[in-house]
């Protein structure tokens, strides 16, 4: 969601605002602005759209920043207002500035009491509101933190603020409860805040993420953090992070989505790494921590997530079920969080959220938890609010994300599913016959072939060549359909979800054997069906689906094996598979399809003119129901 970043030290702070601001874009956001001290009074230079038009705005501005040490900055994505220049943040109220992620949820109680007190709020948002708040805890005579935490206590809902007042120079107040808030000493001397790390990595890689209730103030000694209920200080320890500025730039890629598609590879090996101990021989052995621990105790285990994650859920327990015989449940969190589920003490429920704050996934796991039912987050940022709030956490690896779409940690947390799946197989092997013992060894041994198999199918610059020759022939499509049966379902919901978000195209995503339930309804020549075909027990069912929708005029873009010459001759349109997928089990096929649905999403996406990285509306980290 919102994008924050302020500063107290002693470097140039709009040009590290700027800085730390465009490292955010990735969280999704219509508006920007920052705010800075000139000679003891705060500027303000905001505007609708991107960050470029308030660098432009700085500029062409006659005020002289350079010399300033002190500043926030906010990239907003909208909740209550329009995305507009005077709903843009940073908001003044006489000498007062903050910015604001989240949501006032008795905004409209506080807006009543501050008109009745005389105040007249310029824009629509709830987030000025707290501005007078403060103003008038301040004009009481109290100082700016132990303002900002007695009206902090005044307003409900998952809120982060930073604050700085012209009456205290060289100070800047943030509080986080709910919405994400990470903080850091600046070794140059100082303290600085972000949404998420990525914010703040030019400045330091030591990051204290703040807790749920810490009110933290930075000024030229450094960080300092307190309790907000009692304003007491408190202690919170620093997590060194081994992430590197030189891993959020594009390295010469148009887009940081595509850079980050040609990453998996990678990003799956050093996932692989992170969680398998491989020392001893044994197949999936998922190093000793309490996770582990938990999930090889339940007797069925609760997927919860959202999105894309969602997607990886839904794999997960095809892959449960077939490998490691153990019931498995699949559930949006946002539809989860209010029902009244069945859920037993001897399930466990996983959480799944790329970012780790996920708003309705970390519902979940509250109300899990407060039940006594045990709880794992599964996520890719250390320090993540889930990796707090769960019992226990398995920590994906695949580095910083910067594309708003998910595209190496979706692949990420099927590596780290499987993984989990493999161990579970292996800890039940008694139950299972010999063969199938043997099964999940020779699947171990195909995993840590698929990295490599993966690396060569993309760097050989057919599969480019190819989606780029199908999204040209393709684009004008009237919408979409992803079809796919079994492992390769969750893909076609996947590949269809792609498009949507940065093509802006309608597509849905269909087991292939729902088509005639309904959708079919739809097919005609100006419809384009995806077909997710490889050679696996669904295959020939999969053939059939497709020459449904081929009598009925459809256009045919077939994926599949590359040996596969009948399934060819059915398709206008062919994307082949890696070589070489016939030697690997048909379970990780997925991984070989994931690249191929996203390039095709991307090519289609640029010969549209869409913002790949920042698509409209959309937000990496939803931190808000």
């Amino acid at each position: 969601m919102c994008g924050i970043v302020g500063y107290v030290g002693n470097r140039p702070v709009v040009d590290l605002l700027i800085q730390g601001l465009r490292h955010l874009e990735y969280r999704g956001y219509d508006s920007a602005g920052v705010a800075f001290f000139r000679d003891g009074i705060i500027e303000i230079e905001k505007s609708e759209g991107r960050l470029v038009h308030v660098e432009k705005l700085l500029a062409e501005s006659s005020k002289v920043f350079q010399g300033s040490k002190c500043g926030i900055g906010h990239t907003r994505w909208a909740t209550h207002g329009k995305p507009t220049t005077q709903n843009a943040h940073p908001h003044r109220t006489g000498h007062v500035v903050l910015v604001h992620n989240g949501i006032i949820e008795n905004y409209q109680e506080v807006r009543k009491q501050i008109l009745e007190r005389g105040h007249r709020p310029l824009s629509e948002t709830d987030s000025e509101l707290f501005g007078f708040l403060v103003l008038e805890e301040m004009n009481r005579g109290l100082g700016l933190r132990e303002s900002v935490r007695k009206s902090f206590l005044k307003i409900r809902g998952s809120c982060t603020m930073v604050v700085m007042s012209e009456k205290e120079p060289g100070v800047v107040v943030g509080v986080r409860n709910g919405t994400p808030l990470v903080a850091a000493n600046d070794p140059l001397g100082g303290g600085v805040f972000a949404s998420d790390a990525q914010g703040l990595l030019h400045v330091s890689k030591n990051v204290v993420f703040l807790e749920h209730g810490d009110l933290a103030e930075i000024s030229e000694k450094g960080l300092e953090v307190f309790d907000l209920k009692t304003g007491k200080t408190i202690q919170r320890n620093a997590t060194l992070l081994d992430w590197s500025v030189e891993q959020l730039d594009k390295q010469g890629h148009a887009h940081y989505m595509l850079k980050e598609i040609y990453e998996q590879p990678s990003s799956l090996m050093d996932t692989l790494n992170a969680l398998v101990e491989r020392s001893n021989g044994i197949p999936f052995s998922l190093a000793h921590q309490p996770a582990v621990k938990l999930i090889e105790n339940a007797r069925d285990i609760h997927i919860v997530a959202c999105g894309t994650s969602w997607h990886a859920a839904l794999l997960a327990k095809y892959w449960m079920e077939k490998w490691a015989r153990i019931p498995v449940n699949v559930e949006l969190a946002s539809e989860f969080r209010y029902r009244d589920p069945v859920v037993g003490k001897s399930s466990i429920i996983i959480g799944l959220a790329q970012s780790g704050e996920t708003a309705d996934t970390l519902a979940v796991i509250r109300k899990a938890r407060a039940a006594g039912i045990p709880t794992v987050g599964i996520t890719n940022i250390r320090g993540s609010t889930i990796s707090r709030e769960a019992d226990a956490v398995l920590y994906m690896a695949a580095g910083p994300e910067v594309g708003v779409a998910a595209t190496k940690t979706f692949t990420a947390q099927l590596m780290t599913l499987l993984v989990l799946t493999g161990h579970l197989a292996v800890k039940n092997s008694q139950a299972h016959p010999d063969d199938q013992v043997q099964g999940i060894q020779k699947l171990f041994e195909q995993v840590i072939q698929m990295p490599h198999l993966l690396a060569d199918y993309l760097e050989a610059g057919k599969l480019a060549k190819d989606t780029k020759k199908a999204a040209r022939a393709l684009k004008d499509s009237r919408g979409f359909f992803f079809i796919g049966r079994g492992f390769s379902f969750p893909i076609a919901l996947e590949g269809a979800l792609k498009l949507k978000e940065i093509a802006y195209i309608h597509a849905e995503g269909y087991a292939g054997g729902e088509l005639k339930h309904g959708p079919i309804a739809m097919i005609d020549q100006e419809m384009t069906v995806v077909v997710l075909a490889p050679l696996d027990i669904w295959r020939e069912k999969t053939v059939s689906n497709l020459e449904e929708v081929k009598a009925r005029g459809a256009r045919i873009l077939g994926i599949g094996d590359a040996s596969d010459l009948v399934l060819q001759s059915l398709c206008d349109h062919w994307i082949a598979l890696p070589p070489g997928l016939d030697k690997i089990d048909s379970s990780l096929f997925p991984l070989a399809l994931t690249p191929v649905v996203q390039l095709l999403s991307y090519e289609i996406a640029l010969l549209k003119g869409t913002d790949v990285d920042k698509p409209r509306n959309l937000a990496k980290s939803v931190t808000v129901e």
